[in-house]
């Protein structure tokens, strides 16, 4: 029987996680918590062993992601799949990006939720259709599609402070020309025409 514990912040959500799991035969609820730190003290004391939590993202006090982030370097085993309500490019691909092995909205069907733990339980990687349409769209983004290299980073960060080339140059101790250079491959592989552009883009994408 596989062990599911629950992570989030309100009760009536967890009781009705709490039920809805029950009628599974193969599903067995070992803890439930209102919040990641409780999770990780209970793990830490052994109090329960779960194969898999079932987290929330946005809790205060400590948010699903810094709980994914703890949950995959200290109890690597433990398969996360995250049960949240939003579904916006930076809650999705943080937790993606820090190991969440499925990423599911609050409002799926029960039958749906419980066969997404088991294939999460199978080491499948299980994502709501929502979720997978922001990846596919942060996936074709440029920078993505164009990955910029430390320097032009470095020069990006620079430009977003509206140094001139000059300027940065004596920052970097290279010279103008080079600058120059990394100016027009930044604005190529960011698909924009202008520094201004260029430094929203990096301001929206998190790229600085």
């Amino acid at each position: 029987m596989a062990k599911v514990a629950l992570v989030d912040d309100h009760y009536i959500v967890r009781q009705g996680l709490e039920f809805l799991l029950s009628t599974c035969e193969l599903i067995e609820v070992v803890g439930s918590f209102s919040s990641g730190r409780v999770l990780l003290d209970a793990l830490a004391q052994e109090i329960c062993q779960p194969d898999l939590v079932l987290v929330d993202l946005v809790m205060p006090e400590m948010n699903g992601i810094t709980l994914i982030q703890h949950l995959k370097r200290q109890y690597p085993t433990i398969k996360v799949l995250v049960l949240t309500s939003y579904v916006d490019e930076e809650h999705v691909i943080s937790a993606m990006h820090e190991g969440a092995d499925g990423y599911e909205m609050k409002d799926v069907e029960p039958e749906r939720l419980i066969e997404s733990i088991q294939k999460v339980l199978n080491g499948e990687t299980v994502v709501h259709k929502e979720a997978q349409q922001v990846m596919e769209i942060v996936n074709n983004k440029p920078h993505i599609q164009n990955k910029l290299s430390k320097r032009e980073a470095e020069v990006l960060k620079e430009m977003a402070k509206g140094k001139t080339n000059k300027e940065i140059a004596d920052t970097l101790f290279v010279s103008e020309k080079t600058i120059k250079t990394h100016v027009s491959h930044i604005l190529a592989k960011l698909e924009v025409t202008d520094r201004t552009q260029a430094a929203l883009y990096a301001l929206a994408n998190h790229l600085i």
